[in-house]
């Protein structure tokens, strides 16, 4: 009687080490994802804390006001009109490739960062209603008591460069709020005035 060969299998060593693997590429996909989240949330950190540099170079450049409108998700370019004595979005529809229209188009972070506005200085000339330009706003960062005598809603920047070379302190947090479906709270504080110029503190970067 001829005997059986014996059936080739797994042992148990085998199958723990493909176990081990698998879980190694699943904690490599994840940290992977994770440190992708935070480039980006420190790319958008860095972002809004250069463009708020070359807002107030470029004020000092060209002699006019400039601010920066900030609301949670968004931020935009104002520029303030003398003739009208307010601010008006920076309008590039007659060169929407010129270098200024990408410098200063209006930027949408991602859903998973939000913008607060900590602290920010009054502005020249402002009456009891506008007296803080940091107090909560409407939509497109204009405050609900500056209103005109058409009613429509004055836009108030929250950060303003002057062309004098001074700027208007501000701190802004960026938060990042998530990663994937992973719920978490790191910030990063950018700081800028005329006295100590651009301050950024990474407040939890464990990235």
């Amino acid at each position: 009687m001829r005997s059986r060969r014996r059936q080739p299998g797994f042992t148990l060593i085998e199958l723990l080490v493909v176990i081990v693997i698998i879980a190694t590429l699943a904690a490599m996909a994840s940290l992977s994802v994770s440190s992708a989240g935070g480039r980006n949330w420190k790319g958008e950190v860095q972002r809004l804390a250069n463009l708020l540099q070359l807002v107030a170079d470029r004020a000092l450049i060209d002699k006019v006001h400039l601010g920066v409108v900030v609301e949670e998700d968004r931020y935009s370019i104002v520029r303030y009109d003398s003739s009208t004595m307010q601010w008006q979005e920076m309008d590039f529809s007659g060169d929407p490739n010129s270098t200024n229209a990408r410098r200063f188009t209006a930027h949408e972070l991602p859903p998973n960062m939000q913008l607060e506005v900590i602290s920010q200085t009054e502005l020249p000339g402002a009456d009891d209603q506008q007296a803080e330009f940091g107090r909560e706003t409407g939509g497109r960062g204009m405050a609900p008591a500056a209103q005109n005598s058409d009613d429509d809603e004055e836009i108030l920047p929250q950060f303003a460069a002057l062309s004098s070379g001074e700027v208007l302190p501000v701190e802004i947090a960026v938060h990042l709020l998530s990663e994937g479906n992973r719920e978490i709270g790191r910030s990063a504080i950018i700081s800028y005035s005329s006295l100590h110029g651009m301050q950024l503190e990474w407040l939890s970067d464990d990235l």
